[in-house]
C-alpha cells in the first residue's frame, strides 16, 4: 500500500456559523477519516454561539485543523475565504451540521485516482437526528461506480439526478477545477451558480452510488428557511445558468431550461401571498421555460406538472404552493 506521507494533500473546508448543537458530530466524522492526509480549515464566520471555541478545542487535539476567525459574511464568503488559503491538490466541503461517513475521503481519492477524475461525486444519505450507516439505499457491498464525461455530467445536473447535486458538499475536486471560480457573495443559491461552472473546468468525472455523506434536515436548513429577499438571487442565477449552458452545449439548452425553472418554481412555492411584486418577478421567470419543460420527456415529472399548471394561472399555483409547503414540514 502506498505509504500514507505520498498520499495527495485533501483539503476540507468547514464553514461555520451558529451549529453549537452539532459541529462536535461534524468535526468527529472528519478527523476519524481512513484517509489521514487531511488540511482541515474552520471558518469560523463570526459565529454569535460557543462554535468558534468548538473549533479552537479541536485545533488543539489535532495538528491538521486550522481555524479562522472572520466577521460574518455568508457562507459563501467562508468558502472563498478557505479556498484562497487551502494548500491541498484536492479540496473538499463539509456543512459544519452535517458528517461524513468514515471513509467517504478514501474512497472518493480511489475513484479519482482509479479514473483520473476532476471530480468525484456520492449521493446523500438525509437524516434528521441520528444517522447509523447499515441499511442504506446503497451501501458499499451492493454500490456502483463509474466515470462520466462533462456532458453527460452536466445533464444529469441540470436533471437533477440524486448523484450530480449542486452543492459542493459529498465531492472532492482537484484543485485546479476552482481556478477563476468563486461561490458569489450575498446570493443564496451560491451553490447551484458555481458547481456547473467547475465542470467546464474538468475532463472527466467520477461516481459511485454508496451513500458517503450525511445530510442533515432540521428547521434551521438553509433550504427550509423562512422568505427573504435574497431568495430572488434565484432569478439572476439560473438565468446565467441558462446561458452559459446555452452558449456552450447547445443541446442541452433543453435541460438549462428545467433546472432554471425548477429553481423558480421552488422560491415562488415559498414566497407568503402578500409579496406580491416578489411572486410576479418569479412567475414570469418560470413562465420563459415552462413550454420547453412541458415538451422535454427527460424533464423530471414534479417540474413538467408544475409546467402544465402554471397556465391554469397563478391561483392553482398559490393551492400547489400551500400543499408544498405543508408537505416540506412533515418532510
Amino acid at each position: 500500500m502506498q505509504a500514507e506521507k505520498e498520499k495527495a494533500l485533501v483539503s476540507v473546508i468547514v464553514p461555520v456559523y451558529k451549529v453549537e448543537p452539532y459541529l462536535r458530530e461534524c468535526l468527529d466524522s472528519i478527523i476519524t477519516q481512513t484517509y489521514t492526509n487531511l488540511e482541515i480549515i474552520l471558518v469560523d464566520d463570526g459565529s454569535p454561539d460557543n462554535s468558534g471555541q468548538i473549533c479552537e478545542d479541536y485545533a488543539r487535539k489535532d495538528s491538521r485543523i486550522t481555524v479562522y476567525h472572520k466577521e460574518n459574511g455568508g457562507q459563501a464568503e467562508a468558502r472563498n475565504y478557505a479556498l484562497d488559503r487551502c494548500n491541498g491538490e484536492y479540496i473538499t466541503f463539509t456543512d459544519s451540521d452535517d458528517i461524513m461517513k468514515n471513509n467517504l475521503v478514501e474512497a472518493h481519492m480511489s475513484l479519482a485516482e482509479k479514473y483520473g477524475a476532476d471530480i468525484t461525486l456520492s449521493p446523500n444519505r438525509k437524516f434528521h437526528e441520528l444517522l447509523t450507516w447499515g441499511g442504506g439505499t446503497r451501501q458499499e457491498s451492493d454500490s456502483e461506480e463509474g466515470c462520466i464525461p462533462v456532458h453527460e455530467a452536466l445533464e444529469n445536473l441540470l436533471y437533477q439526478n440524486r448523484i450530480f447535486r449542486a452543492g459542493p458538499v459529498n465531492k472532492i475536486h482537484r484543485r485546479a477545477v476552482f481556478n477563476g471560480i468563486r461561490f458569489p457573495v450575498g446570493l443564496i443559491y451560491e451553490d447551484l451558480g458555481t458547481t456547473y461552472r467547475t465542470y467546464f473546468n474538468c475532463k472527466m468525472l467520477a461516481f459511485t452510488t454508496e451513500e458517503l455523506y450525511g445530510y442533515r434536515i432540521y428547521g434551521g436548513s438553509t433550504m427550509r428557511q423562512a422568505y427573504t429577499p435574497k431568495m430572488l438571487s434565484c432569478i439572476e442565477i439560473s438565468r446565467q445558468l441558462y446561458r452559459d449552458i446555452s452558449e456552450r452545449y447547445p443541446d442541452l439548452e433543453a435541460a438549462a431550461a428545467s433546472r432554471a425553472f425548477s429553481v423558480n418554481r421552488c422560491v415562488y412555492f415559498q414566497l407568503p401571498r402578500e409579496r406580491k411584486e416578489e411572486r410576479l418577478k418569479v412567475w414570469d421567470e418560470m413562465a420563459k421555460y415552462r413550454k420547453t419543460v412541458i415538451s422535454d420527456p427527460k424533464a423530471r415529472k414534479r417540474e413538467r406538472l408544475a409546467a402544465l399548471l402554471s397556465y391554469a394561472g397563478p391561483g392553482a399555483f398559490h393551492l400547489l404552493s400551500g400543499l408544498y409547503r405543508r408537505w416540506q414540514m412533515r418532510a
